[in-house]
């Protein structure tokens, strides 16, 4: 899809498309797969390994057309989230609507850039090759595990040294089992565990890093930019909105990939309330998926509240983001704020919501954040999840 930018060429692109007649020939070898026959290929990137003349560029194509919709929706929240203008009655290709079944046409909004339409694709989603790849699988767990198999038999392809030991090489088990994806289709009917074994190493890859997508970004020098950025923002309603976009990206910079898409001024209860800004809760480890498994938290999404006060926070703006909690969303906020006068006072407070409601929030002041980033200026970025257990200790203490 061109307009995520995505897999571009330098100078002269040299990607294909999927048009017409290379859409119908891929319905044909889906058609004719045996994968698809016998169920054994169960999403869309299975393809890569197991259907003739689909790689991942193709798989790359397919996803983003199928995904415009949810894309646009992405690209309108984040040009909320950062000021960025929008065009309308845009031409772009036509939108999948699962609930119709169909393509829709239509005009749309979206970024425009030197008069080119542009659509942002979460870095979360985006890896740099495709997460489930055909020859990977063939070298590392197809070729392995017949090479194992082989070596026990002690027969066939087994080699005798000098020496006296059996050994079977990888180059005889490729000579009798070359590559193709029919061939990989069919030893994955026939061994299921070793398919999902590499599903699920394949899958804790995990989000690129801020360098894979810029190589010169030094996140410790970010860091401590951000450190004086803070010092910078006078506290008061006059600055509310000026702290509220730097805990916006603050909070990003030290949480991704755990956190992710915040939205701004998100609406809940039908419009009746906002959160200031809410992160998806998308951690695989660490304490922000002990949150998501939690029985008492359940934090699928975590709210935060902005709090450019120059006074102590108290019970109302404890209230205030403890009724942006529920079983939907989960128990778990972070309320940000200056700097406090009895710190402790404020922490009996979230205690007493921890125990009495279940209702479990985490305060990070000025002092705070300044902490976290300087764990990250000193490369001890793993130091900041101990220091978010912490936090959660005393309110449960």
């Amino acid at each position: 899809m061109g307009e995520t930018y995505l897999g571009m060429s330098s100078g002269t692109p040299r990607g294909r498309g999927i048009g017409r007649e290379q859409a119908l020939q891929i319905l044909d070898a889906l058609r004719n797969s045996r994968a698809v026959q016998t169920g054994l290929l169960s999403e869309l990137a299975e393809a890569e390994l197991f259907i003739e003349g689909i790689g991942s560029d193709k798989i790359s194509d397919l996803t983003s057309n199928i995904l415009r919709g949810p894309f646009l929706e992405y690209t309108r929240a984040q040009a909320n989230l950062w000021g960025m203008p929008l065009e309308r009655n845009i031409a772009l290709a036509p939108i999948w609507d699962p609930n119709r079944e169909d393509w829709v046409q239509g005009p749309r909004e979206t970024l425009m850039v030197e008069g080119h339409p542009v659509i942002l694709v979460p870095k979360f989603s985006v890896r740099r090759v495709l997460t489930l790849n055909s020859q990977e699988f063939y070298n590392n767990h197809m070729v392995t595990y017949l090479q194992q198999e082989y070596q026990r038999a002690g027969q066939a392809l087994v080699s005798v040294l000098r020496s006296g030991e059996r050994k079977v090489y990888k180059k005889d088990v490729k000579e009798h089992h070359p590559k193709s994806k029919p061939a990989l289709a069919e030893f994955a009917e026939e061994h299921p565990d070793v398919l999902a074994l590499y599903k699920r190493i394949a899958g804790a890859k995990g989000a690129l890093e801020a360098e894979d997508f810029e190589k010169q970004f030094d996140e410790a020098e970010y860091a401590e930019q951000l450190c004086e950025a803070l010092s910078q923002i006078p506290p008061g309603n006059a600055h509310a909105s000026e702290y509220h976009a730097f805990c916006v990206g603050a909070l990003t910079f030290l949480f991704f990939p755990d956190l992710i898409r915040p939205v701004k001024e998100r609406e809940i209860d039908q419009g009746r309330k906002r959160i200031d800004i809410a992160y998806t809760n998308a951690a695989r480890d660490g304490f922000f998926d002990m949150a998501l498994r939690s029985p008492q938290m359940r934090a699928i999404e975590i709210p935060v509240e902005c709090k450019n006060y120059r006074q102590d926070i108290a019970n109302p703006e404890l209230d205030q983001l403890t009724g942006r909690f529920s079983h939907v969303r989960g128990f778990l906020g972070l309320l940000c704020c200056r700097s406090f006068d009895d710190k402790a006072r404020f922490v009996e407070r979230c205690k007493d919501a921890a125990s009495h409601r279940g209702h479990y929030v985490i305060v990070l002041d000025d002092d705070d954040l300044r902490t976290m980033l300087r764990n990250v200026s000193r490369e001890r970025r793993p130091d900041n999840d101990a220091f978010l257990r912490r936090r959660h200790a005393e309110v449960i203490a």
